[in-house]
């Protein structure tokens, strides 16, 4: 039930019950003063009428009380009872929480239209009003119109190209007019136009580097007319920098070996799934083998042999080229994915390993390593049959190897 908190000093000539629909809970004070201090009690009051307020004492001190508790979450809207003869002073009250004026004799229909237009008039939130309010959160909240063109947006961040004009406006233009990175705007207007296409919402992670490495998170979701139709894009923008970088400190960390800095066991199968869509042909993999390990563990300890097993890993990354991919698939085994790479290409890179690994020295030994390499062409075979073939190969380099040291 709602309350209505009615201010009269003649409860029984101004007869409101009569007049006011069932649903409302009546209250009545006879002064301002009253009024005021039941108000101050904190009850769930929907609407105050007062009866020709130019004839209360203290009224300005309860309608200053009301305009100070108001505030665009929750307020409560004044509405005047006056006559013609007192017209003239009481509407000098409105304004602010003061909302309409009704005259006597009160209509029953008239008053329970002020009523029904007062709690939307109080209740109702600018446009601009809530924009202002939206300005106040770290967020970026914007809207977009059907084409792709903002309509509105609460922040203006250092990541759109306003040309430090005062007069600049987001209104109108699309991410490609504004957005100093036009790889992420042809990316944020390509997510719109599938959205559009689709009626789906969609949320992804852009990295912006214009000031430093950031992280942005866009969510997006349609809204629609009532018949179905997509009006345009509602989205939010959340700084998640701090978030990303864990989830990758974290992510590399589960991926990547301890011992060496490589990827690890776990990640390689992961990786095997990813790299089926995606890859550069000639695609080679060379496969490598730590030798004499054993006999570096039981002469020196594991210590020692840990540091084999790195300077192997060092030796690898000196020679092989950056966009090589190396995992840690065993205790001393490796095998690196070199893509865009011609068989004749590793077989250079295992060449240029086995000639600089005489140039590393661990407790009077040179490093020794066994490689073997294969190369996938276009619509020949699996990566799995090159890993098989390059380990293959690898392990009969080993052999080889094993065979000189024994006939020497």
């Amino acid at each position: 039930m709602k309350e209505i908190l009615i201010i009269s000093n003649d409860k029984e000539a101004l007869n409101i019950e009569k007049v006011l629909p069932e649903s409302y809970v009546t209250v009545f004070m006879d002064t301002a003063a009253s009024g005021l201090k039941y108000l101050k009690e904190e009850h769930d009051v929907f609407t105050i009428l007062i009866d020709t307020p130019s004839s209360l004492n203290d009224i300005d001190e309860l309608i200053s009380y009301v305009n100070y508790q108001n505030n665009y979450i929750s307020a409560i809207p004044i509405i005047l009872i006056t006559d013609d003869s007192s017209i003239d002073k009481d509407q000098e009250y409105l304004g602010a929480s003061v909302v309409d004026l009704v005259l006597k004799p009160i209509n029953p229909i008239i008053l329970n239209t002020r009523l029904e237009n007062a709690e939307k008039v109080i209740s109702s939130v600018s446009f601009q009003e809530f924009a202002e309010m939206l300005k106040v959160l770290p967020a970026n909240i914007y809207l977009k119109d059907s084409q792709g063109r903002y309509v509105f947006s609460s922040q203006t961040w250092h990541h759109l190209n306003t040309g430090n004009d005062p007069n600049w406006t987001i209104k109108g233009k699309t991410d490609m007019d504004i957005r100093k990175d036009k790889e992420n705007a042809k990316k944020a207007m390509e997510s719109d136009f599938r959205l559009l296409e689709n009626k789906k919402g969609t949320s992804y992670v852009i990295e912006e580097k214009d000031q430093g490495q950031e992280f942005l998170q866009i969510i997006k979701e349609p809204l629609f007319y009532e018949d179905g139709r997509v009006r345009g894009i509602i989205a939010l923008i959340n700084n998640v920098t701090e978030q990303e970088l864990l989830r990758r400190e974290l992510k590399s960390k589960s991926i990547t070996d301890n011992l060496t800095g490589v990827y690890n066991r776990a990640y390689f199968e992961e990786y095997l799934q990813t790299l089926k869509d995606n890859i550069k042909y000639p695609l080679s993999v060379i496969s490598a083998d730590c030798d004499n390990l054993k006999m570096i563990n039981d002469t020196y300890g594991h210590m020692v042999g840990d540091e084999y097993i790195r300077m192997s890993v060092t030796l690898m990354r000196t020679v092989m080229p950056d966009d090589c991919i190396l995992f840690r698939t065993g205790g001393d085994e490796f095998v690196a994915f070199l893509q865009n790479t011609t068989n004749s290409e590793a077989g250079f890179y295992i060449e240029e390993m086995n000639r600089n690994a005489r140039t590393y020295k661990l407790k009077g030994h040179h490093l020794s390593v066994s490689f073997g390499c294969a190369t996938l062409k276009e619509g020949a075979g699996t990566i799995y049959d090159i890993i098989t073939e390059s380990d293959g190969n690898m392990y009969m380099d080993k052999k080889q190897k094993k065979n000189r040291r024994d006939d020497n």
